[in-house]
């Protein structure tokens, strides 16, 4: 049994399916309302001042082990 040929049209198909694809994941996305962007971002500062604030304490108490290390 023999392999059939190739088309010579096979990589332009997988090209414009690819695109196609990328333009309608692209296109389905609703765009973000001010206000729902505004959340987000309200979201995200909050969150990172949360990050912020653990790393703070877990390096001020390795600092303070440090400084009290050779008590121990």
């Amino acid at each position: 049994m023999s392999l059939p040929a190739p088309s010579p049209f096979a990589q332009a198909k997988i090209f414009v399916f690819r695109r196609y694809s990328t333009l309608r994941d692209e296109g389905a996305a609703p765009a973000a309302s001010p206000v729902a962007e505004a959340a987000r971002q309200a979201r995200k500062r909050l969150k990172k001042r949360a990050k912020n604030e653990r790393l703070r304490n877990f390096f001020g108490w390795c600092a303070g082990c440090e400084a009290y290390g050779s008590i121990f």
